[in-house]
């Protein structure tokens, strides 16, 4: 059997979902939700709605209803991940919720899917993507693609094929669409079109699983045979994807097991192992930004080629960077979106923490089990009177090993979503995640748009 068959099968079939993992899939949608609120009144994201046109009965949230399903999904995606505040997977070394959430939810409502569909749909979602992206992040990390969304439009296509409840046949064409669909490539960080990519993955989720739908035909080796998915974009060929593979699937769902990593910082998550470091040694040392003489980042291979401008020049530039967060932190600035703008990166207390950090490679974190991710970071903090400090994070704040309390969780999503929504309102769609298993897709987007 080939890969797509192999998918197509755990998509009609899936493994039932335990109460951890349906607890877990609640919060990152949660997140995500909070995300694409605060997301929503980006000028990225104003700008394309100036080409999308009002043609349909999908919400965009924060914004409005009557787009078309790609549209909708299209601009979700891009307000979900234009200010980095979306979860993270070691799997596939990317984004794994926001890569499918909004094609979930463009389908989801106009099929009447209930709460409980759209958790399992998520499930599958992420499933499909991140044991994809066992298979092939790393080589897709190291060949320049983004390999969130590459790796994301297979798990979008297979949430929207299992919404849509093709048969097994039309599903492994709908797989096999969206492998002709993946796109993005890691230059475009630090620019608009790095969300734009995110935007377009779940758009082509919807079109791969409505064309599949409507009878489209695609090859059921399109993703690992000969000139297929898997070789064209990562150079290596794979052996035959067996019985016992496929027995990974769902047992245990990716999302519990490493799990996905909700952020506490709008930035690469390259970053966070490097900045949650140097906090913890700040807390533990109490020192301040006039003590700094330098800071020595050790990173791998993998987290280093994420992180393009260390120096950055604009709020999109400054998402890439340690020094610009470490000196936030030491300068008691508000680790927010509305921060990262040149009236903060050029203040010269904030240039000379930037230029006193240094990223180096360290050998010793490359080529290490899929479950690490881009590897640790090991920090080292020199003060001005010769006074040094050194820690090593293995994973971020919000990793399942270090989770986010749940009480932290609402704060960060009141904070994106109250912005735009008010804090009634926002309240009353906090409450409709949590009990999102009893809460129809549609009566859920009803509650992301802003009150008359």
């Amino acid at each position: 059997m080939t890969l797509s068959q192999r998918f197509a099968q755990f998509i009609q079939d899936p493994v039932p979902l335990g109460e951890k993992e349906r607890r877990l899939c609640i919060r990152s949608i949660l997140d995500t939700m909070g995300a694409m609120l605060l997301g929503s009144k980006t000028p990225v994201v104003q700008r394309a709605l100036t080409i999308t046109e009002g043609s349909g009965r999908a919400t965009v949230a924060g914004i409005g209803r009557n787009f078309s399903m790609r549209d909708a999904a299209f601009l979700n995606g891009i307000s979900g991940h234009e200010l980095e505040l979306d979860d993270t997977a070691s799997s596939n070394l990317g984004h794994p919720t926001v890569a499918v959430l909004p094609t979930l939810l463009a389908i989801g409502e106009e099929t009447g899917a209930s709460g409980a569909q759209l958790i399992q749909a998520f499930a599958v979602a992420t499933e499909v993507e991140c044991k994809l992206g066992r298979i092939c992040a790393h080589a897709l990390h190291e060949r320049g693609w983004h390999a969130s969304s590459i790796t994301g439009v297979i798990g979008a296509a297979a949430g929207g094929a299992y919404l849509l409840k093709l048969d097994q046949k039309k599903t492994e064409h709908c797989l096999g669409l969206a492998a002709s669909m993946a796109s993005g490539v890691r230059e475009n960080f630090g620019t608009d079109t790095k969300s734009v990519h995110i935007g377009k993955c779940a758009s082509d989720g919807v079109l791969a699983a409505l064309l599949a739908g409507a009878g489209y035909t695609a090859s059921a080796a399109a993703l690992d045979g000969r000139e297929g998915y898997l070789y064209e974009y990562t150079n290596q060929r794979f052996e035959p994807f067996g019985a016992d593979w496929a027995e990974t699937l769902g047992r245990a769902y990716d999302i519990a097991s490493p799990g996905f990593a909700i952020k506490q910082y709008p930035s690469c998550s390259s970053t966070h192992r490097a900045v949650d470091a140097f906090v913890d040694l700040a807390k533990e040392h109490h020192f301040t930004a006039e003590e700094i003489a330098s800071v020595r980042v050790e990173l791998s291979a993998a987290a280093l080629r994420e992180l393009v401008t260390p120096d950055p020049k604009t709020g999109d530039e400054a998402k890439f960077s340690v020094g610009f967060q470490v000196a936030l932190y030491l300068l008691g600035i508000d680790n927010m979106p509305v921060n990262y703008c040149p009236e903060f990166i050029f203040k010269p207390e904030i240039q000379r923490i930037i230029k006193a950090t240094q990223l180096c490679h360290a050998e010793r974190y490359d080529n290490l089990p899929v479950d690490m991710g881009v590897g640790p970071a090991f920090v080292s903090v020199r003060l001005t009177d010769g006074r040094e400090y050194h820690t090593e994070r293995i994973y971020p704040v919000g990793h399942l090993t270090d989770p986010i309390p749940d009480q932290s969780l609402e704060e960060k999503f009141l904070r994106c979503a109250v912005p735009v929504l008010g804090r009634n309102q926002s309240a009353v769609l906090l409450q409709s995640l949590w009990d999102l298993e009893q809460t129809p897709v549609s009566k859920l987007m009803e509650f992301t748009l802003p009150a008359n």
